[in-house]
């Protein structure tokens, strides 16, 4: 008994070949992991800029700002959005051909593969805070959150009752009441077929669209509130 006992443990005990393979896999995946961890990077020289929240660092990466959205400028035969080139100007002047810092949060990529960051320049100051100083961007709201969507938001409150850039300039679609989505944050005029599938249960109804947007939501590209 002793000996068919004895026999038993050395079968289940792994080969030197099996110990082997195993050992390299875990340092495989424990090295694939820190890599992925050391990839993101910390800085970059600004070679691109996209349009307002969207550039390209000499690292080859692209980076999404974190937590706003900007209007988008032309492409091909579509024509911008009110703003859309004004923004993307504004963020070149500001950021193209200087090194930046990236600072993550929770989202580190979007669905695209982009990274996305708070961007700082030299002198300290945060370009997504810049941007929606201004009036050219909107705050966006992620599935996942962001430590800094209560600052955000105040700063958008803030460009929105002193009319500065699109709020001031944009007049947008009138209407008599206004619809948001409460899960994307996105306002509507009652009549868009994008606000129309929104789910009863994720409406929120404005009287005006200034009440809207100092609560943080941003206008739907379709309709134009």
């Amino acid at each position: 008994m002793q000996h068919g006992s004895s026999n038993t443990i050395r079968q289940a005990r792994p080969t030197r070949r099996e110990f082997a393979v195993f050992t390299l896999l875990t340092f495989l995946m424990i090295g694939s992991s820190a890599w992925a961890v050391r990839s993101l990077p910390s800085s970059g020289v600004v070679t691109a800029v996209f349009d307002g929240d969207t550039i390209l660092l000499d690292t080859r990466d692209r980076v999404r700002y974190l937590g706003i959205d900007a209007p988008e400028v032309s492409h091909g035969k579509e024509a911008s959005d009110c703003m859309g080139e004004e923004a993307a100007k504004f963020h070149s002047q500001m950021v193209l051909h200087k090194r930046v810092f990236l600072h993550y949060d929770r989202e580190r990529r979007d669905d695209h593969g982009r990274l996305l960051a708070y961007v700082h320049l030299p002198d300290g100051r945060c370009a997504n805070v810049e941007l929606l100083r201004g009036g050219y961007a909107f705050v966006r709201r992620s599935r996942e959150g962001f430590a800094r969507l209560n600052e955000f938001l105040g700063i958008q409150r803030e460009a929105v009752q002193a009319r500065r850039g699109w709020w001031g300039k944009c007049p947008g679609t009138p209407a008599g009441e206004y619809l948001g989505n409460r899960r994307s944050f996105v306002l509507h005029v009652p009549h868009c077929p994008w606000g129309k599938r929104t789910e009863a249960r994720n409406r929120e109804r404005f009287p005006s669209r200034w009440r809207a947007f100092e609560e943080g939501y941003r206008p739907c590209r379709e309709c134009k509130p």
